[in-house]
């Protein structure tokens, strides 16, 4: 079994960032610097952590095996002791906490284009958003597992289904997710993949990129191209485009100040 098979058990298939860069992302407003940190990507998991991730699962797997394996040979031995033993380890090899690490939006490329109507995606997108408004759709939460659930659907939509035109809508939806849950740094890079995957989108992604960022995660180098992008390119929301705009003259000075708490506009 390879190593990116064996992977796959655990965190869903892994797809190395790809390096080139996006034409889909330009602002002449923006330096070339700036076009290039944000084609990236802000908080994406680099090359290293991938490999590190997958060495991971690697070695997961090959200690399940060895142990199903040492089950299989003490069964046909008749050592019961030793079998007992080995039964005993693999249930807690089970039963033990073992994180992904790594979700669909962070290892799937940026260059990813929503443009498919799959009928699949598309009933997958549509129970995800049942339960994300059975749950209260963040405006009034009241059952958390329903929350979770649609969370869980929407990231496996985006793995499952790399080319639908639900893509960016799904991962919106995770970001808002992951940010009511306090994962500030994974709700960024779903804001970030929203835009990325469709240029066009309808949700105010930039600019929740920008202010999680600056507001929750004290980023403001990097939340300043976000906001300018918000400006250019999301101005149907009238009042974050103005706290956009004061963010960008606040955040190009030597000592900018910090940004005040306020209700973004977009669902």
């Amino acid at each position: 079994m390879s190593k990116r098979i064996q992977l796959a058990i655990y965190i869903l298939p892994i797809a190395l960032m790809i390096g080139c860069e996006n034409p889909r992302v330009t602002d002449a407003h923006l330096t070339d610097r700036d076009i290039a940190r944000v084609q990236q990507g802000f908080l994406v998991p680099d090359a290293r952590e991938v490999d590190y991730v997958e060495h991971l699962a690697a070695a997961r797997e090959g200690y399940k095996q060895a142990l199903l394996d040492l089950s299989a040979y003490y069964e046909s031995m008749g050592n019961a002791t030793k079998l007992q033993w080995a039964r005993t380890e693999l249930k807690t090899f089970d039963q033990m906490v073992q994180y992904s690490y790594l979700m669909p939006g962070e290892y799937l490329p940026e260059s990813l284009i929503a443009s498919d109507s799959i009928p699949e995606a598309d009933q997958l997108y549509n129970e995800a958003m049942r339960l994300y408004r059975q749950s209260g759709g963040l405006i009034l939460v009241t059952s958390e597992p329903k929350l979770r659930q649609s969370l869980q659907m929407f990231n496996q939509l985006i793995s499952q289904y790399p080319s639908s035109d639900k893509i960016d809508d799904a991962a919106y939806r995770a970001g808002r997710i992951y940010e009511h849950f306090q994962n500030y740094e994974l709700a960024a890079v779903l804001y970030q993949r929203t835009f990325q995957w469709n240029p066009t989108t309808r949700y105010p992604a930039r600019f929740r990129a920008a202010y999680v960022l600056d507001r929750r995660l004290k980023m403001r180098a990097d939340a300043l191209p976000l906001y300018i992008l918000a400006v250019e390119k999301e101005s149907m929301y009238q009042s974050n485009t103005e706290y956009a705009q004061t963010r960008i003259a606040q955040l190009s000075t030597p000592t900018p100040e910090p940004a005040p708490e306020i209700r973004v506009e977009g669902d």
